[in-house]
């Protein structure tokens, strides 16, 4: 694992999640993506972001599977926190090849897990800053995605919440597989 990351956590999954963040992990700054958006009354169930530097007590806790972190996703980065907040940001709304548009729960590591089992593959920019995504299962950390080129950028343009990147019906078949009691991946 690099010594550069952040954690994705999805706040519907724990209650009280900001509160709980704060109390828990007071050196970490929580950066909900729907913060400074039309939708900020919502900022806490919505994804929440979290630098976490390989070792901090955040990423080993998450390794660890505390509770309210097993459903999070550990992102090696390459970009300052500010810019993969933003870039983030940019991959909360997507388009179906049809044409659609729906938010990508891109914080909830379930819905991932099963796209990762299915070989399905993310198209190249959508990770950007990120160089490797790490999920969580019963054994611990696993290395879901590795991503080879950073640096490209899919949804570069700074245009709010509108929704940028197409995923193929592959991966959003994956990611809304039978999910049992979970929420949908994409609504």
């Amino acid at each position: 694992m690099s010594t550069n990351g952040a954690i994705l956590i999805d706040g519907a999954a724990v209650e009280n999640v900001l509160p709980w963040l704060y109390q828990s992990y007071p050196e970490h700054q929580p950066r909900p993506l729907l913060l400074g958006t039309a939708y900020e009354a919502l900022m806490d169930i919505g994804p929440i972001l979290l630098d976490a530097p390989s070792g901090s007590a955040l990423q080993r806790d998450w390794a660890g599977g505390v509770a309210e972190l097993q459903h999070g996703i550990w992102l090696e980065t390459t970009l300052p926190i500010d810019q993969l907040f933003s870039s983030l940001q940019r991959r909360l709304r997507i388009h179906s090849p049809d044409g659609r548009e729906f938010w990508l729960r891109i914080a909830d590591a379930r819905p991932l897990r099963l796209a990762w089992k299915s070989g399905a593959t993310w198209p190249a920019g959508f990770w950007h800053g990120a160089s490797c995504l790490w999920l969580r299962s019963e054994q611990g950390p696993i290395k879901a995605w590795v991503n080879d080129t950073p640096e490209l950028d899919c949804a570069p343009r700074e245009n709010g919440l509108q929704a940028q990147v197409t995923l193929d019906w592959p991966l959003l078949e994956a990611l809304t597989q039978d999910m049992d009691s979970t929420k949908e991946a994409v609504v």
